[in-house]
């Protein structure tokens, strides 16, 4: 504890205790990690990633996610616990864990309940235990160009390493599993060397990054570039007067982005596309007796950049509808807007459409009509 104290510069308020852990208890974590990503109710939630195709349709979403809990893992924070499963886990694993207990007695930030949010706040979180990591390996320094390579690691993982993973598990567990302290590192890292030390990570928990596209590009969190808003109540409205409820709504953010595109087209670098991301709001409604609807609204940096996701779109919804359906996808563009949905009943895609662009966007401070 006194170690960590001296690289952290923060003392524990409450002493931390070691103990055995189960990998059950290990399953139960991971869960409740789920449930901050995703949302208290898993199933919905499942329902919108099968619809998107990033799991399959089959797969239960709570029991894919805790089925491998614990393999690999040496040891975890909860509470003031820290619980280990691994006896062999050196000082590094330990003090790495402990630094994440020790930054929750002292930062509490709140974060929206989208996958985008949370996960960019678990890469923060992560990417403070990653910051102690290097400087343990550094004897409590740092070199100047720690955050360069560990940016130039993740990428390379990502579109090597990784995909073997993904082939046995679905690239949405892969990605998400590893971004946090993949990416998380690159980031605290950076910040850590650009912005003065310790001193600036604490302050990055009084501004944590609004999304994962300030975590994947830290020039963004510095110049505090932040995501478009985008309202979908005139939509929502609509649904609702043909007997459609909201089930589970999100932004996936420019990680989520990636992925959908990632699972899909898994052979091609399509991270340019990604890249020009600047907001989304994705909802996922049901009927009595009728197939989910995916409403996923979307903008973009320049209308180059949404013309490029709109031809990837084409592709994604010849995958996600067959045509003798009687449901159909639709991807339509508008300016730097692209509105995509599945699961829509065929002849009802233009009502669909009239409806999304009646929707408000906010971006840069300014509100105007989606679309516009």
């Amino acid at each position: 504890s006194a170690r960590l104290e001296e690289l952290r510069g923060l003392r524990l308020k409450t002493p931390l205790t070691l103990r055995p852990g189960t990998r059950k208890e290990y399953a139960q974590y991971v869960l409740a990690n789920a449930r901050r990503v995703y949302g208290g109710d898993l199933a919905p939630a499942g329902e919108a990633l099968k619809t998107l195709g990033l799991i399959p349709a089959k797969l239960r979403l709570d029991l894919a996610l805790t089925a491998q809990a614990g393999f690999g893992t040496k040891v975890f924070a909860q509470g003031t616990e820290l619980c280990l499963l691994d006896a062999a886990a050196g000082d590094e694993w330990i003090l790495n864990k402990m630094d994440l207990a020790l930054v929750d007695q002292h930062f509490a930030p709140v974060a929206a309940g989208t996958y985008d949010a949370q996960m960019a706040l678990a890469a923060l979180r992560m990417g403070d235990a990653e910051v102690v990591k290097h400087l343990i390996w550094g004897a409590g320094r740092l070199p100047g160009d720690a955050a360069r390579k560990s940016a130039a690691d993740a990428a390379a993982w990502e579109r090597g390493e990784s995909r073997l993973a993904s082939a046995v598990a679905p690239r949405l567990f892969v990605r998400t599993g590893d971004f946090a302290w993949r990416r998380g590192a690159a980031f605290a890292l950076e910040i850590f060397t650009r912005g003065g030390g310790l001193r600036a990570l604490d302050d990055a928990w009084a501004r944590p990054p609004a999304g994962t596209e300030q975590v994947l590009h830290p020039d963004k969190y510095f110049a505090d570039e932040r995501p478009v808003l985008l309202d979908l109540a005139p939509l929502e409205a609509f649904l609702k007067a043909q007997a459609r409820s909201p089930a589970w709504t999100s932004t996936l953010g420019e990680l989520g982005l990636a992925l959908v595109l990632e699972t899909h087209f898994p052979g091609e670098d399509l991270t340019k596309v990604s890249e020009g991301w600047a907001g989304d709001s994705l909802i996922l409604f049901t009927a009595d007796g009728a197939a989910p609807l995916l409403a996923w609204a979307t903008e973009w940096d320049t209308e180059e950049d949404a013309v490029e996701f709109q031809a990837q779109a084409f592709r994604l919804l010849r995958k996600l509808t067959l045509p003798e359906s009687d449901v159909a996808a639709t991807a339509v563009r508008r300016g730097t807007s692209v509105f995509f949905a599945a699961g829509v009943p065929r002849g009802r895609e233009d009502a669909l459409l009239d409806a999304a662009w009646t929707c408000r966007r906010t971006r840069q401070g300014r509100r105007d009509t989606y679309g516009d």
